[in-house]
């Protein structure tokens, strides 16, 4: 059995052991990762030891509902003050979502995140910038003989979503040793991997592909980036939240190692996506226009800004040496 670190959520049960009401909070545009960490440790308290805790989380898309349990999701905030509200997989405080208002007034505030960028903003904080998802950072956390087929399915799905398949360079040889012990639980996993990560509606792939065919390099090829207007999003009747593997997409185009999508979310508002694959690390670049996130995949939101005056921005912060001289 894998020894868990001392910090463990048992220890945190026992510092509020006179706890009566906790809540659990995700980021703004809540992804895979984050839908599931907060609904493996729903389960993980309500299971194990009868916490029915309450769950806020922005609408997100329905693929998500073959999880466990997510009618117990709530997206109205009622005020209220809780004993401890967890925040889970958000990268710093401004960025989380529905329920922000409850973990300032919270008795207590627990901080569980795997962003490298993470600045640290709860009483209790646990970050593990070197682990992949939160969903795993979670998994390191429980005892592997409280962890049950919801909670499996859960933690499954987390780690799928932010290591894309376990194909990214924060998958590490304990990352598919523990997705192995989630399978054998016998959870859903090709389903999950199929209708969660990979099926798209038929108006979000082509809202993807028309995106993708605005695609410009610029570097050499080093660089690749698009964009879509409300207006767009409009035409093809997706939300932005629909458009989240286009970076993806165009981060596999041979020869390139950093790809940017910009979204517009309101007039002139800006929602700036990078993904890079051996050189650069757009956390750093994310953090530099007041954003964050990991070394492979990071995001910023620009204000009063038009594509091209972004894009010029951000091809002025990459350092010369990542692409001066480099062969595509």
């Amino acid at each position: 059995m894998e020894k868990r670190p001392n910090d463990t959520i048992e220890m945190l049960r026992a510092e509020f052991a006179n706890v009566r009401k906790t809540a659990i909070v995700g980021h703004l545009h809540p992804d895979g990762d984050c839908i599931s960490s907060c609904l493996a440790l729903y389960h993980y308290l309500k299971d194990n030891y009868g916490y029915e805790a309450d769950v806020y989380l922005e609408p997100y898309p329905s693929v998500f509902d073959m999880l466990p349990d997510t009618a117990v999701i709530r997206h109205t905030v009622k005020p209220e003050v809780y004993d401890v509200v967890y925040s889970l997989d958000c990268a710093d405080l401004d960025r989380i979502g529905a329920g922000k208002e409850l973990f300032d007034s919270a008795k207590k505030r627990v901080m569980i995140d795997h962003h490298i960028s993470n600045p640290v903003f709860g009483d209790v904080n646990y970050v593990k910038g070197e682990i992949g998802s939160a969903c795993e950072v979670l998994y390191t956390l429980f005892e592997e003989d409280k962890i049950n087929y919801n909670v499996a399915m859960c933690l499954y799905t987390g780690m799928v979503h932010d290591t894309g398949v376990f194909q990214y360079s924060n998958v590490t040889p304990d990352t598919l040793t523990r997705a192995a012990k989630l399978i054998a639980f016998g959870i859903p996993f090709t389903d999950l991997i199929q209708k969660t990560f990979y099926e798209k509606s038929f108006n979000e792939t082509r809202a993807s592909a028309y995106a993708i065919s605005k695609a410009a390099q610029l570097l050499d090829g080093f660089f690749v980036w698009s964009y879509m207007e409300i207006k767009e999003m409009e035409r093809f009747h997706i939300t932005s939240a629909e458009l989240d593997s286009v970076v993806s997409e165009l981060r596999n185009i041979r020869g390139v190692d950093i790809a940017v999508f910009l979204y517009e979310i309101e007039s002139g508002v800006w929602k700036c996506s990078f993904r890079s694959n051996h050189v650069v690390n757009v956390s750093e670049l994310a953090v530099s226009f007041g954003g964050g996130g990991h070394v492979r995949a990071s995001g910023c939101t620009f204000y009063h800004k038009k594509p091209d005056e972004i894009i010029t921005e951000i091809v002025n912060r990459i350092p010369k040496e990542d692409y001066a001289g480099r062969a595509l």
